[in-house]
C-alpha cells in the first residue's frame, strides 16, 4: 500500500493541514500588525480573525461536491496539482498582504482554488487501493491530516522569532517575521506540486461533451437515500470536534484558570491520539468489531460519553485522559466514515467525499459558533449538548443496525 503515489497523497494532505495549523497561532499577530500600520486602532481583531478563518469551511461547503464531480469526469490528478498551485500562491499572497483587504483576497482566492484538495486526494487514494485496504489507506490520510494540523503549531512558533534579511550591496530587503511561516508554506506546498507531476499518474483526457454533462444539482435522484445517513453523521462528529476545541480553550481558561500551555497540551494529546490510533484501529479495529458501522456506533458512544463527563473531574490527569478517550472515539469515527462513504459510491468517489467534506465543513463552522454561543450561557452546557447528540446518534445507529 505504501508506495510512491500514495505516499506523495499523503503529503499533499500534511503540507495542506499544516498551512491550517500554522495559521491559526500567527493570524491574530498578523491582522494586530495590518491594522497598527493602517492606524485602525479601534479595529476588532477578533471579528477578522473569526471571518477569515471561516473563509475556508464556507469554500470547502460550497466548492467541494462540484470539485468532486470534476474530479470523477476529469481525474483527480489535474485537480490536485491545481489545488496545490493555488495554495502555494495563497501563502505567497498572505506573506506579502500590506493590508486587510489584501489578506482577505488571498484567503477568499486562495481557499477557492485548494479547499477541495482534500476530498480529491481522499478520492485519488480510494481509486487506487482496493475495497478491503480502503480503510487503512483513509485511515493513514487521516494521520497525515492531523499530524500536519498538529505540526503546524510548532512550525510557526520556530518560524516567527526573527524577521529575514537579505543584503546585497545595493540594499536591504527586510521580510517581517510574521510572514516567513507563510513564505515556508509556499515553498514547500510548490516542492510538493513539482514531485506530484512526476509521481501522480496522468490520467486520461475525457472529451468535451463528457464534460458538458456536469451538472450543478447538489445531489442526483435517489443519491440522499444511500448517503443521507452518512453525511449527517460526517457533519455531526465534526461539529462535535470543533465545538469541544473551541469551548475548551474557553472553559480552561475561564472556569479552570488553566495556563495556555496547559490548554495546548491538551489540544495536541487529542491530535495525537487522533494521528496516532487512526491506522491502528483501521488495522486492529476489524478483528474487534467485524462491521465498520459497528466500529462507528461505538466510536459515536464514547466520544459522547467523555463528553458529558468530561466536565465532572477536577483532576488535571483526568481531564488529559478524557482528552485522550475522546480522540479514541473520534478515530474510531473518522476513517470509517469516509471509507464506508466512498465504498458507497465506488464510481463516484470524488464526488462522494466531496459531499463528505461539503457537510464536515458545515459541521467545523456551526461547532465554535454554537458551542461558544452556549458556553456564554453556560460554561459546561456544551459538552452536555454536544456529548448528548453524539449518544443520541449512537442510539438511532444501534437501532437500525438491530434491524
Amino acid at each position: 500500500m505504501l508506495n510512491k503515489k500514495f505516499i506523495v497523497l499523503l503529503v499533499c494532505l500534511f503540507v495542506v493541514m499544516t498551512g491550517y495549523g500554522v495559521l491559526l497561532p500567527v493570524l491574530p499577530f498578523f491582522i494586530e500588525r495590518l491594522v497598527a500600520s493602517a492606524g485602525n486602532g479601534n479595529t476588532d481583531i477578533s471579528f477578522h480573525f473569526s471571518i477569515l478563518t471561516a473563509i475556508y469551511p464556507f469554500a470547502l461547503v460550497f466548492t467541494a461536491p462540484f470539485w468532486g464531480k470534476v474530479s470523477d469526469r476529469t481525474g483527480p490528478r489535474a485537480l490536485i496539482i491545481l489545488g496545490l498551485g493555488g495554495y502555494s500562491f495563497m501563502q505567497i499572497m498572505i506573506a506579502f498582504s500590506t493590508n486587510l483587504a489584501m489578506l482577505y483576497s488571498a484567503r477568499i482566492l486562495g481557499s477557492l482554488l485548494s479547499s477541495f484538495l482534500v476530498p480529491v486526494v481522499n478520492a485519488y487514494i480510494s481509486n487506487i487501493t482496493t475495497e478491503k485496504k480502503r480503510t487503512r489507506a483513509i485511515a493513514w490520510a487521516g494521520t497525515a491530516a492531523s499530524a500536519g494540523v498538529i505540526t503546524g503549531p510548532g512550525i510557526s512558533g520556530l518560524l516567527i522569532n526573527n524577521n529575514l534579511h537579505f543584503r546585497w550591496e545595493s540594499g536591504h530587503w527586510m521580510i517581517d517575521r510574521f510572514s516567513v511561516p507563510f513564505l515556508a508554506l509556499a515553498i514547500l506546498g510548490g516542492i510538493t506540486l513539482v514531485v506530484s507531476l512526476f509521481v501522480l499518474k496522468r490520467t486520461k483526457r475525457v472529451p468535451a461533451t463528457a464534460l458538458r454533462k456536469l451538472t450543478f444539482r447538489i445531489f442526483p435522484k435517489g443519491k440522499w437515500k444511500s448517503m443521507g445517513e452518512l453525511l449527517i453523521l460526517s457533519l455531526t462528529i465534526q461539529f462535535a470536534i470543533t465545538l469541544f476545541e473551541s469551548v475548551f480553550i474557553l472553559y480552561g481558561k475561564d472556569v479552570r484558570n488553566y495556563s495556555a500551555s496547559f490548554i495546548g497540551i491538551g489540544l495536541l494529546v487529542c491530535g495525537l491520539v487522533m494521528a496516532i490510533l487512526q491506522p491502528v484501529i483501521a488495522k486492529w479495529g476489524p478483528l474487534i468489531f467485524r462491521n465498520i458501522k459497528k466500529q462507528i456506533l461505538y466510536g459515536f458512544l464514547i466520544a459522547g460519553a467523555v463528553l458529558m463527563l468530561f466536565v465532572l473531574g477536577q483532576d488535571t490527569w483526568y481531564l488529559i485522559t478524557a482528552i485522550g478517550i475522546f480522540g479514541l472515539g473520534t478515530s474510531l469515527v473518522i476513517p470509517n466514515l469516509i471509507a464506508l462513504i466512498s465504498l458507497q459510491e465506488n464510481k463516484s468517489s470524488g464526488w462522494a467525499l466531496g459531499m463528505q467534506s461539503s457537510f464536515s465543513g458545515i459541521g467545523q463552522i456551526v461547532g465554535p459558533l454554537l458551542g461558544t454561543a452556549i458556553y456564554t450561557l453556560n460554561s459546561t452546557a456544551p459538552f452536555y449538548v454536544a456529548g448528548g447528540i453524539l449518544v443520541l446518534l449512537a442510539f438511532i445507529q444501534f437501532l437500525n443496525y438491530k434491524s
